[in-house]
C-alpha cells in the first residue's frame, strides 16, 4: 500500500478520465460539476488510503512506529529486553577458629552512595573455620558498573549482623559487567530476524532474562514420553531443564510458576529456589536452576606487524587483553565464528597491525566454528599469535 496525497489522487483520476474522452480533456475548474465530483472522490480516497497505510504498517515491525513495537512484540510472543545488572564475585572467608553460620537473607555491599551490590543467601549456611564461599552479587541498578579487586570490603546483612571472624573481599568484575536496556532499533532488528517466538518456553526465557540479576537463561522442556539426553544431562518426560548465569534468587521460582508449572531437572550443581504459596501441596513450588558451563576455545591470530609503530609484545598484549575482555562473556550464543573475531578486531584499529587470518581451536584441533550447546556459554580460554 502506497501513501498518496490528495493532489496526486485527483490528478490520477482526471488523467484517467482524459484518456477516456481523448482528444478532449476535462476542464479542471470549480465551475465544472464533474471536476467537483472527482475532487470529492479524491478526498474520500485519500482518507481511506491513509487509514489503510497506517493499519498496514501498524503491525509491520519493519515500518511501524516505536510505540507500536510493543503491540507487535506481544503478537509474536516476545518483549523488550530490559538490560541486566553488573555482577561482582564476593569471597566470604571464615578467619575464626570456629564454625559460623551465615543467616539466610540479603547482603549488600555499597560501592558508593549511588551504587550497591546485593546477593542472597537462600538458606542458613554453615561456614567451617578457615573455609571460603564464593557468591555473585548483582548491582541494584541496570548497566555497567566496574569494580576493581579489593582485599577487604564491608558487607551488611539486611537482618542481624555478620558473625565475628567473617571477612569479605571481591575480585575484578571486568567479565561480569551488565548491559543497558535494549534500544528501539535493537528491539526492531531482533523482532525482524529472530524466529524463536510464539512459544511459551521462549517467553519464559525472555521473562527470566529481564530479571536484573540474571545475565541469561535458557530453558529446555522435554514434551515427550521418553527421556531426552543433551550435553551429559538426561531430562525426564515433561520436565524442564533451566540453565542460568547470574545470582539465584527465590523470585525466579515465582516467574517460572507464573508461566508454567512442571518438574525441573535437579543436578549435582543445581540451585533450588522456592515460590512459597499455599496452593501447592507442600506449601511451595521448588525450581532447580543449573549454572551454565563453559565451552572453551582458543583463538590463533595471524598478524603482520610493522615494528616502526608498535612492538610484537605490545601488539600481542593489547589484542589479547581486548579479546579476553570481549569474548569471556556471560551470554549464551549458539556459535562463535571467525567473523565475530574479525569484526571485533576491526574496531580495535591498532596502528602497524594487520590481521591476516583467524583460526579457532578446540582441544588442540582447528575448527571452522565453535558450536555451543544450549547448556553452555562460549568462553575464550587463550589467545595465540602467528607472525607473518
Amino acid at each position: 500500500m502506497q501513501l498518496m496525497t490528495y493532489n496526486e489522487i485527483l490528478t490520477l483520476i482526471c488523467d484517467e478520465f482524459d484518456a477516456l474522452i481523448t482528444p478532449r480533456t476535462i476542464s479542471r475548474s470549480n465551475t465544472n460539476i464533474i471536476y467537483l465530483m472527482f475532487k470529492a472522490i479524491a478526498k474520500g480516497f485519500e482518507v481511506i488510503n491513509n487509514v489503510c497505510v497506517v493499519l498496514s504498517n501498524k503491525f509491520d515491525p519493519a515500518n511501524c512506529s516505536d510505540e507500536d513495537l510493543v503491540s507487535v512484540a506481544s503478537l509474536v510472543g516476545t518483549e523488550k529486553l530490559e538490560g541486566s545488572a553488573s555482577g561482582l564475585e564476593i569471597i566470604i572467608s571464615n578467619t575464626s577458629e570456629s564454625d559460623v553460620t551465615l543467616i539466610a537473607g540479603v547482603y549488600t555491599y555499597s560501592l558508593d552512595d549511588d551504587t550497591s551490590f546485593a546477593f542472597e543467601i537462600l538458606e542458613d549456611t554453615l561456614l567451617q573455620a578457615g573455609d571460603t564461599l564464593s557468591v555473585i552479587a548483582m548491582s541494584q541498578q541496570i548497566g555497567s558498573y566496574p569494580v576493581t579487586a579489593q582485599e577487604s570490603i564491608e558487607v551488611k546483612p539486611a537482618n542481624g549482623t555478620v558473625p565475628d571472624g567473617v571477612e569479605f573481599s571481591c575480585t575484578d568484575n571486568t567479565t561480569l559487567l551488565g548491559t543497558e536496556e535494549e534500544t528501539d532499533l535493537e528491539f526492531r532488528k531482533r523482532i525482524l530476524t529472530d524466529t524463536t517466538r510464539q512459544d511459551s518456553i521462549k517467553e519464559l526465557e525472555i521473562k527470566l532474562k529481564n530479571l536484573p540479576y540474571l545475565y541469561d537463561a535458557k530453558v529446555k522442556f522435554n514434551n515427550s514420553m521418553l527421556d531426552y539426553s543433551m550435553d551429559g544431562y538426561t531430562i525426564p518426560p515433561y520436565t524442564m531443564a533451566i540453565f542460568f548465569n547470574g545470582s539465584p534468587r527465590n523470585e525466579i521460582a515465582e516467574v517460572v510458576a507464573s508461566n508454567s508449572i512442571y518438574p525441573t531437572l535437579q543436578t549435582a550443581d543445581s540451585v533450588a529456589v522456592h515460590y512459597v504459596n499455599d496452593v501447592f501441596v507442600n506449601g511451595s513450588y521448588d525450581v532447580n536452576i543449573i549454572p551454565f558451563k563453559n565451552t572453551d576455545y582458543v583463538v590463533n591470530v595471524h598478524l603482520k606487524i610493522d615494528q616502526t609503530y608498535i612492538t610484537y609484545e605490545e601488539a600481542h598484549a593489547q589484542i589479547k587483553a581486548f579479546l579476553l575482555k570481549n569474548f569471556r562473556g556471560h551470554i549464551h550464543a549458539d556459535y562463535v565464528k571467525e567473523d565475530d573475531i574479525y569484526e571485533a578486531l576491526k574496531n580495535l584499529s591498532i596502528a602497524g597491525v594487520n590481521v591476516l587470518n583467524i583460526d579457532l581451536l578446540q582441544n588442540g584441533n582447528q575448527v571452522p566454528y565453535v558450536t555451543v550447546p544450549l547448556s553452555r556459554i562460549p568462553y575464550l580460554d587463550n589467545v595465540l599469535f602467528t607472525e607473518v
